[in-house]
């Protein structure tokens, strides 16, 4: 199957200290709420197609520097809007940008309205399981500079707290049936997947604790990694910032050499 490049574009102004997002209200080839989304051009370049979309679709011009995150996925075109021609679907690379919150010109063969959202309200708003991913990345992103980000071999969104105050910060955002892990021994990042884990991730966000550990900076062996789920976790008045305790856990045994090969 051939795919189309395309690119996902989360537009975000910022009024005091609050983030609001840009939706617009689909009406071609199906009905509801995206973002900025469309297909390169023959030999356009990422960040072009992402300022061009963004004034075709908005009117709106970018603000500043378009970001780039690292993330990435695919999806099919409905059945009815295969008329596109050779192409299956669209495989897309995720992108943020800054606007001014102006009036929007929209598209309006593609969409009849548009909206400005906080967070917690566009991912509710959001049709798209996919989108509803990409808006949680960017916003993290926006919001949470103390903590490590990757994304699994499995495409999902694996955080990790940089010191005390990030590990605090991590734990508040944790939903209760989401996987958390930490080392066995103290001195470790806290690490969140979001949303729901795959077998591949739960040994990644392992690997990812374990290689950010002091276990590991000290003694280069092998570390075992406690894993469990948000709802396990509680704080007492006395424990410190960036420190918690667990009702339940399982170990996972990660191995030197896994450590040592992972790169992310």
């Amino acid at each position: 199957m051939n795919y189309r490049n395309a690119v996902f574009i989360v537009v975000y102004t910022l009024e005091g200290n609050q983030i609001k997002y840009l939706l617009l209200k689909r009406k071609l080839h199906w009905k509801g709420w995206e973002f900025p989304k469309g297909g390169l051009e023959k030999n356009e370049k990422l960040e072009d197609a992402v300022k061009r979309e963004v004034k075709e679709e908005t009117g709106l011009n970018v603000k500043k520097d378009v970001k780039k995150l690292n993330f990435s996925g695919r999806y099919h075109y409905q059945k009815k809007s295969l008329s596109k021609g050779k192409f299956a679907g669209q495989s897309y690379s995720l992108f943020a940008v800054e606007a001014n919150k102006g009036k929007v010109k929209l598209d309006e063969r593609e969409h009849s309205d548009y909206i400005w959202l906080d967070f917690e309200n566009a991912i509710k708003k959001l049709t798209w399981k996919n989108q509803k991913k990409c808006l949680e990345i960017v916003n993290f992103w926006l919001k949470e500079k103390k903590f490590r980000k990757i994304i699994s071999s499995g495409g999902s969104v694996i955080f990790a707290g940089k010191d005390s105050d990030g590990n605090e910060k991590l734990i508040q955002q944790v939903e209760k049936d989401e996987e958390v892990f930490h080392t066995s021994t103290a001195g470790s990042p806290f690490v969140n997947i979001k949303g729901k884990a795959k077998k591949q991730d739960i040994q990644e966000a392992a690997i990812f604790c374990a290689k950010h550990s002091r276990e590991w900076k000290k003694n280069k062996k092998d570390v075992i990694v406690h894993w469990f789920k948000g709802k396990d976790i509680y704080k007492t008045p006395k424990m410190k910032k960036g420190t918690f305790g667990v009702r339940r856990f399982k170990k996972i045994f990660v191995k030197k050499e896994d450590i040592e090969k992972f790169k992310k």
